[in-house]
């Protein structure tokens, strides 16, 4: 058997009650009510034996059937404040997971702001999950100082990107001449990545950047400015229209295949900038920004791709 057989052999008994719970349908993906209902099973059960006795058993008391409302209000209030309780001592565990989560999105660190000086199972899973992520972040940042290829889609990386748009303007300037930007954006990536897996993300954003790749020409760039993002500098190119058009026809024409038998509609939204002169990169890149908003507000849920464009526009 090999090592990870034996690991998941040796994990699988201690995680048995959980997964029961998890098959649940209420209570599949909320890890809280898991607590809550834990709690209803240990508590319940007990309580209505107890409540059952005092109300049909011929030997109690008239007085101690009274207590009944009280004894019922007290346990209500307990139970109350249990889920209270849980819900506190949860929140380790809750941080980490989103801060992983948030990494995995962001490509950042996050800071949980966790108190140190916990050193029982949740408090080191905190200060574990920090580093880790602290740990990847500082790799990745080294890694991708020695290329300019982002390593999931094979297009620029956003520091090597921010150089080219800096030559395009610097070039821009020097001639007097004009170039196009395009800032694409995937719609429901984190839906995508929620419902199929980070994995499924990833060959979407493949097949975006494939997109791209095949409907510029030589002399234009394409970098991943973001997680879901991509900026496309097309070089002296003044059918910026037509391009754009073309794009967004061969990414809306050909579903994505996140795993065998399995496929889903990709689409974008997709801001479209001339760069004028003294415009600068800050100022273009807002502009964009502005774009891509209007083109996401403009968007159909489940229709397609759309663009906004701001050609001859400072």
């Amino acid at each position: 058997m090999s090592q990870g057989a034996q690991a998941e052999a040796s994990l699988s008994p201690r995680i048995g009650i959980y997964g029961i719970f998890d098959r649940i349908p209420f209570l599949k993906g909320k890890y809280a009510q898991k607590f809550a209902a834990a709690t209803v099973i240990a508590v319940v059960p007990p309580l209505v034996i107890l409540l059952s006795y005092l109300l049909f058993a011929n030997d109690v008391s008239e007085n101690a059937k009274k207590l009944l409302p009280a004894l019922g209000l007290t346990y209500l209030g307990g139970f109350m404040a249990m889920l209270w309780l849980h819900q506190g001592l949860l929140a380790p565990v809750v941080m980490s997971s989103t801060a992983m989560k948030k990494y995995l999105d962001d490509g950042r660190a996050p800071q949980m702001n966790a108190p140190a000086g916990f050193y029982d199972e949740a408090g080191r899973l905190m200060g574990r999950t920090q580093y880790v992520l602290e740990l990847l972040e500082r790799w990745g940042a080294r890694i991708e100082s020695l290329t300019d290829l982002d390593d999931i889609t094979g297009v620029y990386t956003r520091r090597a990107g921010e150089k080219r748009l800096g030559e395009e303007i610097a070039r821009s300037e020097r001639d007097d001449t004009t170039f196009h930007v395009l800032l694409v954006d995937m719609r429901a990536f984190g839906a995508v990545r929620e419902e199929h897996g980070y994995g499924a993300g990833d060959v979407c954003l493949v097949q975006i950047a494939a997109d791209l790749i095949a409907n510029t020409r030589k002399g234009d760039w394409i970098a991943r400015w973001g997680n879901d993002r991509f900026l496309v500098g097309l070089h002296r190119n003044r059918s910026a229209k037509l391009v754009t058009d073309r794009i967004l026809h061969a990414i809306d024409s050909v579903p994505c295949q996140v795993a065998p038998g399995k496929e889903i509609a990709v689409r974008v939204s997709c801001a479209v900038m001339e760069y004028r002169l003294g415009l600068g990169p800050e100022r273009l890149l807002q502009r964009l920004d502005e774009a891509l908003a209007e083109a996401k507000f403009k968007s159909v849920p489940g229709g397609p791709s759309r663009a906004v464009f701001r050609l001859g526009e400072r």
